[in-house]
Formats: structure tokens, sequence, C-alpha cells
């Protein structure tokens, strides 16, 4: 039987992105303390934009990678939840880019307005906008890894319900969902575990990726 790679651009998009957003999340610092505190370890962090905007562009290029999932199912019993799993995701990922454009536009400014006023009325008045507005972000955080753990879920069950990929892809994307859920659910907007949920997700990307690039398919009778 001959077969076929499906095309290449959406296991792509998903690898990129996962890579992308993977070593920018590592090399990312981990804010502690006050907003003064957290606005000094800005400004000292080498690449603080540029680990955003690659965090930003890894989004990109990983919704883009999970419409391919999602396109990959259209014609198998898990259309259904695959279609709800990509809507779920548009709003998961729009949610997920609003703290990180926060922290890469006015976080960015305010660490250096605080940096450069040596301590003054604008380091105050920094410290102060950055208290008031980065909760803010951290809340979209949250509802962000909940939101993660719906798509996780519905995307289970396309890839259960479609018997193409591996069903033990399947399962993770459950234990990503109860991951998310419990991280949103239990724990505060102010801890760090909503970011091990979401890395977990990625995780869960990177894997789907592999199995979108290294699949065959049988060639199309002409």
């Amino acid at each position: 039987m001959v077969v076929t790679r499906r095309p290449l651009f959406y296991g792509l998009c998903l690898l990129i992105g996962t890579l992308l957003f993977g070593i920018a999340g590592a090399l990312h610092p981990v804010l502690s303390g006050d907003g003064a505190a957290q606005l000094a370890m800005v400004a000292r962090t080498s690449g603080w934009r540029l680990i955003h905007w690659s965090l930003l562009f890894g989004l990109a290029f990983m919704y883009a990678g999970l419409i391919g999932v999602s396109l990959r199912h259209n014609d198998t019993a898990g259309a259904s939840p695959s279609r709800a799993g990509i809507r779920l995701g548009a709003f998961a990922f729009s949610v997920w880019s609003l703290n990180i454009l926060f922290m890469v536009g006015a976080g960015d400014q305010l660490a250096r307005a605080y940096t450069a006023s040596d301590t003054g009325l604008t380091g105050t008045h920094a410290v102060f906008v950055y208290d008031m507005l980065h909760p803010m972000g951290l809340a979209a955080e949250r509802l962000a890894t909940f939101l993660l753990g719906l798509v996780a879920y519905t995307f289970g069950w396309a890839i259960r319900n479609g018997a193409v990929w591996p069903r033990w892809l399947a399962w993770f994307a459950w234990v990503v969902a109860v991951a998310c859920a419990v991280a949103a659910l239990v724990f505060n907007e102010f801890q760090p575990y909503m970011f091990f949920a979401q890395g977990v997700f990625v995780a869960w990307l990177f894997l789907s990726a592999i199995v979108m690039l290294t699949e065959r398919r049988p060639a199309p009778v002409i």
C-alpha cells in the first residue's frame, strides 16, 4: 500500500510553537516578593522582551498547529469534540495572552521607570500601577489555565473517538485537563502551580506535534 505524509504546515507550527514557548518559559524568572522587588527583577532580567515575545509568538504557532489537530479529526468520529475544542481554544489562547502582553509592554516600561527614578516619586507611582494591574494579569492566567483544561478534555475525546492517533495521547490529554482544573480551582493565582499546569499542556501539544509529523496515511486512490 502506498502511504503519504500529511502536509507539514500544522505539525511544524505546533512543534515550533511548543519549542518557542517552552524555552522562553524555562528562561523566565520566577517573580517573587512585593511589587518593587518584582519590578527590580524584571529590570535585571536580560532579554525580558525577547522572552515574552517568544511566548506570544509561541502561542500563535501553537494555536495554528492546534487547528491542524482539529482538521485531522474532521472526517472521523472525533469531529464534534475537535470542533468544540478549537472553538474553546480561541477563547483560551486569547485570555492566555493577556498577562504576557501586559508584562512585555507595561511591565517592562514600569520596571524601567522604577529603576531609573532612584526610588523617587516616579518609582512609587510605577510600583503602585504595577501592584494594581498585575493581579488582573494573573487572574487572566488562572482563567486561561482552566480553559486549557477544557480544551485538553475535548481534544482527548476527539483523539479517543477518532481512533487515528494513539490512544495514550487521549489519556495524556485527560491528565492535562485534570492538572489544569486542579491548578485553577484549588490554588490562587499568586502561586506558581498554574504555570506548571500550563507546562504540562504545552508538553501534550509537543507530543501531538511529533505524532502529527510522523504520521503516515494511505494515499488516495485516483
